[in-house]
């Protein structure tokens, strides 16, 4: 029933247009928000953050209070429980990018694909598809091109490694 009715499914190619066009007064008003605070406005999809120095910790109570009446006033909501207020000092990751000086991923997930990789070398890829992914090879191309867009460093030798894997095996 639900289906019949005209609708685009979720993870659409147009989805991420859809979504910058709805937001587009939010992300003005936010921005200009941000602004008078003294901070940086920043929104990836539905994940908004919001970035600045001293003056701006002081104030950053209020301020969320202020970003949260804005999103309701045009039609969204926050969800509470994932906000996260991340200081100096401890990781500031935001959609599975770490932010805090530089752009990066966490060591951790670097190191993991790292030894899929290395394994795949060693011992074949099919050694590695623990999960069964239907195009592995597919998978770990997406894994390493999203390593390469935020650490390209890391990323190419993540391709140089990828190069290397022998898919016969």
């Amino acid at each position: 029933m639900l289906y019949e009715r005209p609708h685009l499914p979720q993870g659409a190619p147009t989805s991420p247009s859809l979504a910058n066009l709805m937001a587009h007064r939010l992300d003005c008003r936010l921005n200009g928000l941000a602004k008078s605070a003294g901070a940086a406005y920043t929104r990836y999809a539905d994940d908004l953050a919001f970035s600045g120095g001293e003056p701006f910790h002081h104030r950053v109570e209020r301020f969320a209070l202020h970003a949260a009446a804005i999103t309701l006033e045009e039609g969204l909501a926050v969800n509470h429980r994932k906000t996260r207020m991340m200081r100096q000092g401890v990781r500031q990751q935001l959609a599975g990018v770490v932010v805090n000086r530089k752009p990066n991923l966490r060591r951790k997930d670097l190191e993991l694909l790292e030894a899929v990789l290395f394994n795949c070398i060693r011992s074949g890829p099919m050694s590695q598809n623990r999960t069964g992914v239907a195009n592995f090879r597919a998978h770990l191309e997406g894994r390493v091109g999203f390593v390469r867009m935020i650490n390209p460093i890391r990323g190419l030798q993540f391709q140089a490694l990828l190069q290397d894997i022998d898919w016969t095996r």
